[in-house]
């Protein structure tokens, strides 16, 4: 009689193990379950922010056409040998690829488009489109639709890099958003103040009121700075002097302020720029 012995475990032609005993072991792909697990997502989009996370992290807060405003890990992109590093700096638009994992977005591949280098070449442009990149931050919700919010963004950005655009494209810029956000600037009543050099605004309404209503939200503004924000708000652009600017977007950062409780300081740090004559 011959006798039995316990087969040893060999791979057979469909992948499996048997076991000591002779029955078939079946082996679990974690990577085939990881991988059925993940989403693959292809949107474009534009770095809005990045944060540090870890050693060679980064939290990259983007714009995108397709899933809004999102929030992605970006491994690895510190690191000077990274070829993904573009993707995680600021003013970057191209196409971004990522994996959805639950409720949270990695980076896994990015397909460069403008990085609007030449903002740079000026301080002044450069604050404008920075500010133009945290107001959009600032004025928009997470994961809704924000396509026309994009859309503004791009224009702002080629205009200040390719067009020559300056303040008033920044200005156009930050009252569509205020628009859109529901936050719209009115001519008011648009009544002279006690001193005839200057008109009030009221930030809690939006627009222009007689000076003798008695709001803690009353600012005065001078007579070239309302007619130049009131022109703009009716779709008439025209030049002004980089003073009125200056006195415009400190106004309408009070007025983001007042309405988000958001602080808009590249928008402070331009208008710093502006009023010392840089």
């Amino acid at each position: 009689m011959e006798k039995w012995t316990r087969s040893k475990r060999t791979k057979t032609p469909c992948g499996n193990f048997l076991s000591k005993r002779g029955f078939p072991k079946p082996i679990r792909c974690i990577k085939r379950r990881k991988e059925e697990l993940t989403e693959e997502i292809k949107t474009e989009g534009i770095c809005l922010r990045a944060v540090e996370y870890g050693e060679s992290d980064r939290i990259i807060t983007l714009l995108t056409d397709k899933l809004g405003k999102i929030a992605v890990r970006a491994r690895g992109v510190s690191s000077p040998r990274s070829k993904l590093r573009h993707a995680a700096i600021p003013f970057s638009f191209g196409e971004y690829i990522l994996t959805l994992k639950g409720d949270f977005y990695s980076l896994k591949s990015f397909d460069y488009n403008d990085a609007f280098t030449s903002v740079s070449d000026d301080l002044v442009r450069y604050f404008a489109g920075t500010a133009g990149l945290e107001i959009a931050d600032k004025l928009t919700e997470e994961s809704v639709s924000v396509s026309v919010e994009l859309a503004r963004l791009l224009r702002l950005l080629m205009s200040l890099c390719y067009d020559g655009g300056g303040l008033g494209a920044l200005l156009s810029y930050l009252l569509d958003m205020l628009k859109i956000a529901g936050y719209r600037i009115s001519r008011g009543e648009m009544a002279p103040g006690r001193d005839p050099k200057y008109f009030v605004f009221d930030l809690e309404e939006g627009g222009f009121y007689s000076s003798a209503i008695h709001s803690a939200y009353a600012v005065k503004m001078t007579t070239p700075a309302a007619t130049l924000l009131v022109d703009f708000s009716e779709g008439k652009e025209r030049e002004g002097d980089a003073e009125a600017f200056a006195e415009i977007f400190a106004l309408l950062s009070r007025y983001v302020k007042v309405k988000t409780g958001s602080n808009l300081r590249a928008l402070f740090e331009l208008c710093d720029l502006l009023r010392n004559g840089s």
